[in-house]
């Protein structure tokens, strides 16, 4: 999964371009089909990489079509059509993580040319996210930095729970019945209307982090109309909540100790020449640390996160390390890692906390602790499961096994060393949908997608195969 912090941008790795529109350049009618599939997409020229944009009408709820809610949709036609295979469905992660500006804004950045060749390449704003309508809103922030997500008494505990439920109501308030229905199955459902409007009789997937369970997710529910499809940084729905945060934990402590090592050795690192396990120690030891425009510093809590999603790839390690060293006078940057609605809301209909009151969750937390002396726990596991502790929306997609059978072609692709989404979870998900191939891969980073040519040059061959398997 993608934890949604603002640490991708302190970090200075991408920031989402505004849309440019303009004249519609190719329209079908917009009517309802049975079932509450939409018949086309009126389509307009938008960004400035040649991609169309639209939306697609779905049913709020899909087991009692009648309101409708509006999804955002961006594709980039297949530069070769005559060797065009046809749609691949593209989801970066998450849970929240738009794909409409990816394919309008990044296209050529982050896909390779083999598949903008090949694929229509089709981004959707899951239900409530990005461009889609209406859009989840919390006016209370899910993080605060008064309310500790690891509490050491009860009464810090009933504090983060009645926190968490104000969060949830204030989000019912401005969000309306939405908040209901953004999971992860309704969801998919959203993405088998978004096929039929394109008039395709099967689709291509690329899922990528919480992508990896949108795609299973679907392929459960539709195997027929999988044509082939790459799962990267798989998400195992059945691990629950306690295992979930101690597989990223184990594996965080593992990679930050890679990090340290990198520094030890690399003369370009800021910290190099000093010892990066005491410093960070004692980083998180004196928080709040000094922070420019932050009158209460940065906890250690919004540290931990920020350096757990900057080590997601080695590409980061670099700006990390600047950061690190000057934490000691400066925090600031750390200030942006914070969860976003979206992330939030939808964590809990599909991750659902089984916190059982205070003194589990103290339990919870030696266990981490003792997993990870360094990291301390602070994972995208642990903010799920104490964000979601006390969560008042009921959980409309809780954990389970999925069990695909039936659909063609699919690759898992799992890391050893993923601090996001561990290798066990990629070994689980491979056993769950009958019939596909796990690939592991040993390097560093969150998806190999992003962290390793050699993988990615197979994931793609994968996809572009007459024969994926």
């Amino acid at each position: 999964m993608r934890r949604q912090t603002a640490v991708a941008v302190v970090l200075g790795l991408a920031a989402a371009a505004a849309p440019v529109t303009a004249a519609p350049v190719a329209a079908a009618p917009a009517v309802a089909e049975p079932g509450g599939a939409q018949a086309g997409i009126e389509w307009h020229a938008c960004g400035e990489q040649g991609a169309e944009c639209g939306s697609v009408r779905v049913p709020l709820d899909w087991a009692r079509p009648g309101e409708r809610i509006t999804l955002a949709v961006s594709r980039v036609r297949a530069a070769d059509p005559a060797r065009r295979i046809g749609v691949l469905f593209i989801n970066p992660g998450g849970p929240g993580g738009p794909a409409v500006p990816m394919v309008r804004d990044y296209a050529r950045e982050v896909f390779p040319a083999d598949l903008r060749d090949r694929f229509d390449i089709v981004g959707v704003d899951p239900r409530g996210v990005g461009e889609s309508r209406p859009a989840i809103t919390c006016p209370t922030p899910p993080f605060d930095p008064a309310v500790t997500q690891f509490p050491t008494t009860p009464e810090q505990y009933h504090r983060l729970v009645a926190h968490n439920r104000r969060v949830a109501e204030d989000c019912r308030r401005a969000t309306g019945p939405l908040i209901d229905h953004v999971d992860t199955v309704s969801a998919a459902r959203d993405f088998e209307a978004v096929r039929k409007a394109l008039g395709e009789r099967q689709v291509s997937w690329l899922g990528l982090s919480y992508g990896t369970l949108l795609g299973t997710t679907y392929a459960r529910l539709h195997p027929d109309r999988v044509r082939a499809a790459v799962f990267d940084g798989a998400v195992d729905h059945s691990v629950g909540s306690r295992r979930m945060a101690a597989d990223e934990a184990r594996v965080t402590e593992e990679v930050f100790t890679r990090f340290a090592k990198w520094c030890a050795e690399d003369s370009t690192c800021a910290l190099h020449g000093r010892d990066v396990i005491t410093h960070y120690e004692n980083l998180l030891a004196r928080a709040p640390l000094p922070a420019t425009g932050v009158p209460n510093g940065i906890p250690a809590e919004q540290l931990g996160y920020g350096v757990y999603s900057a080590l997601y790839s080695p590409a980061n390690w670099s700006r990390l390390a600047e950061l690190l060293r000057d934490a000691e006078t400066d925090a600031a940057p750390f200030a942006a890692a914070s969860t976003d609605p979206a992330y939030r809301v939808i964590a809990c209909h599909d991750f659902p906390s089984d916190v059982r009151g205070f003194a589990d969750l103290a339990a919870r937390q030696r266990e981490i602790r003792r997993l990870a002396p360094v990291t301390r726990g602070h994972v995208e596991g642990w903010d799920v499961q104490a964000g979601c502790a006390g969560w008042p929306v009921p959980a409309a997609n809780p954990w389970r096994r999925e069990a695909v059978r039936g659909a063609a072609n699919v690759l898992v692709v799992s890391g050893e060393h993923d601090p996001a989404t561990p290798m066990a979870w990629g070994r689980g998900l491979a056993r769950q949908i009958a019939g596909s191939r796990l690939l592991t891969w040993s390097g560093v980073g969150h998806t190999a997608y992003f962290n390793d040519r050699d993988v990615l040059a197979r994931e793609v061959a994968h996809l572009v195969s007459d024969s994926p398997q």
